[in-house]
């Protein structure tokens, strides 16, 4: 450990007493300097904690200052009554969020990047997670030691609504997970099952999610890795007894080896022996071992294990009763540091941002988009480019249609979703809260465009912006909405107006296809909200729109960056008194115009992105 070992002031409560939930016991958060020797992002380390005592636990290195703090997620949670819960089991990142299998409190446990809850999900003894698109796959023994014969599952789960969307069953007690292009993969230890362990990978196909095969491995597998020849790499650890454990690689070769971890960089695979406090490596191109200096023979019980580009992680479990140890390598050998952690240091997760005990980045954070990363909602009004901005094809539904917005708008791609005529609208985030700062907070970016000769006038088809919180932290938008309050509020007058299938009759010479979408099944569908006055003039010989003073997306153009942004201090409620929102999660933007122009057609708000103006691109 680095000679400037000191224990820095980051305290929530005092060291020299405890705070309590209830009647749990609350550990202080500490920040602990570790190391000089810095390096880019930070490391969370998940603490399994022992069965029945309610203390998986979250530290958190910054690597960035070379600190180290325990108990991270209690102070970034401080009304989450129990903390993280009962034998932590999996962290991962995925987009702008962290997702914690708790085993024993059953539930997968979402947070945002600095770790602060946004919600859960509750699943049956749950074990492990893995992604693909807007989906996080689960595994849970769902059976329990004293009904083993029950199958165990996969749930897949919708990443915006947290909600389970499809299950299917496995083999006995399925552990960790991967996806390959379009199937998922799952071990099936038998965990419960002592005298006859399972030996099976679960092949579940996605379109359809269902198991369509089972593939034989070896006794009792319990991880699994893919390497970037995409061969699938599984520990299987035998019965403890005479079959010894061993790596089998599916599409290439068994290695005799006691495995009880893996991780997987660039073209070597890191395997833990822990019977000889071994880290073994291994080519994934052609199965030899390599030499790796790195000495853990004086670990009481290695554990976690975590290879990443520029430093290998690795955790010992000491006596799994109290804290373990994480240490840092250099692949030639140097430990840089170690540092103490919570009781069965397990799980280990790396991510971009360097966050201090404040929830403040030590530098930009590289993990947050200052672009669209998310579209919950596409209703359109009837219009001449629904149906084709985006395209509809046979089949789709309004997931699909969302999906779609999104390969438009998220990251900037700068495609364009029409929102038809009046009263369509799109509702979407970002991968974080946009904070309420000082000035305009977000840009939301149209095709407007002005006259050369008189910039009085345009093309101008603005839309009305609500902003809403998650205050139920379900990830949903369907909470309040409140309307950032534009130059024209007080001139708004609030409709409804019912689109029917039958009146879908304003097709013009040039946008032949059906302007209902056709992806709702009802024959009919109403929209609320406000419509603008007519703002239409004929300006030598030419049907152009006054140009609104500020408040409206799709009304200036894009590089006039103040006249496309927004202020969430602009935020009004439903009887028009401002309301103070110290930040947002959710945007609908709808078409508050209400013409049709007999040369063009309908006036139809059209969307082409949005921008954080709080991160720097």
């Amino acid at each position: 450990m680095h000679a400037r070992f000191h224990i820095l002031i980051f305290v929530l409560c005092s060291l020299l007493l405890w705070s309590c939930r209830g009647d749990e016991v609350i550990y202080p958060t500490i920040g602990t300097h570790v190391t000089d020797d810095v390096r880019e992002g930070g490391l969370y380390v998940l603490c399994e904690g022992n069965m029945g005592s309610n203390k998986a636990r979250m530290d958190y290195i910054n690597l960035e200052k070379g600190d180290y703090y325990s108990n991270w997620y209690g102070a970034m949670n401080p009304k989450q009554l129990k903390e993280l819960g009962d034998v932590g089991n999996d962290i991962q990142q995925y987009g702008g969020r962290l997702y914690a299998v708790i085993n024993c409190s059953h539930k997968v446990e979402v947070m945002d990047l600095q770790a602060r809850h946004i919600g859960k999900i509750d699943l049956p003894n749950c074990r492990y997670v893995a992604f693909k698109g807007d989906k996080l796959y689960v595994s849970a023994y769902v059976g329990s030691a004293a009904d083993p014969e029950l199958l165990g599952a996969v749930y897949e789960v919708d990443t915006a609504s947290l909600m389970v969307t499809r299950e299917v069953k496995v083999g006995h007690q399925p552990d960790e997970l991967c996806v390959v292009g379009n199937k998922l993969y799952v071990v099936n230890s038998g965990g419960y099952l002592t005298n006859q362990y399972d030996s099976t990978v679960s092949v579940i196909d996605l379109s359809s999610f269902t198991e369509i095969e089972k593939i034989n491995v070896g006794l009792n597998p319990t991880r699994i890795r893919v390497d970037e020849q995409k061969r699938l790499w599984v520990c299987c650890q035998g019965n403890y007894k005479d079959i010894q454990p061993q790596v089998v690689i599916i599409g290439g070769p068994r290695i005799e080896t006691p495995c009880a971890n893996i991780s997987i960089q660039g073209a070597t695979a890191y395997v833990m022996d822990n019977k000889n406090k071994q880290l073994r490596a291994f080519s994934t191109i052609d199965f030899t071992e390599q030499t790796l200096p790195i000495d853990i023979s004086a670990y009481e019980n290695p554990y976690g294990l975590l290879a990443t580009n520029e430093a290998l992680y690795v955790t010992d479990a000491k006596n799994y009763v109290s804290s373990g140890v994480l240490h840092c390598y250099s692949y030639d050998g140097k430990e840089h540091w170690n540092a103490k952690t919570g009781d069965i240091p397990g799980h280990l997760c790396r991510v971009t941002g360097a966050y201090d005990i404040h929830g403040d980045t030590t530098h930009q954070d590289t993990t947050r988009s200052a672009y669209i990363s998310r579209v919950y909602e596409y209703l359109p009004a009837m219009g001449q480019f629904v149906n084709v901005l985006p395209k509809y094809e046979e089949g789709d539904d309004a997931e699909t249609m969302c999906r779609k917005c999104e390969q438009a708008l998220v990251n900037n791609a700068g495609g364009t979703v029409t929102l038809g005529g009046w009263g369509g609208y799109i509702t979407f985030g970002f991968d974080h809260a946009i904070e309420n700062k000082e000035g305009r907070d977000i840009q939301i970016l149209g095709n407007a465009f002005l006259m050369s000769e008189n910039e009085a006038y345009g093309s101008s088809e603005p839309g009305i912006v609500l902003v809403s919180r998650d205050e139920n932290q379900n990830g949903l938008p369907d909470d309040t909405w409140y309307e950032l309050k534009g130059s024209l509020y007080s001139e708004q007058q609030y409709i409804s107006r019912t689109y029917t299938r039958e009146g879908d009759t304003l097709q013009n010479p040039f946008h032949q296809q059906p302007y209902y979408p056709q992806w709702i099944t009802s024959d009919q569908y109403t929209l609320y909200g406000a419509k603008l006055p007519p703002q239409t003039e004929i300006i030598n010989g030419q049907y152009v729109q006054r140009i609104l003073e500020y408040g409206y997306v799709d009304n200036k153009p894009n590089k006039d960056i103040e006249g496309t942004s927004f202020d969430i201090s602009w935020a009004v409620d439903t009887n028009g008194q401002p309301v103070s929102l110290p930040s947002i999660d959710f945007i609908r933007v709808y078409t508050a115009a209400d013409e049709i122009l007999p040369t063009t057609g309908e006036l139809s708000t059209e969307i082409t992105g949005a921008i954080d103006l709080h991160i720097n691109i």
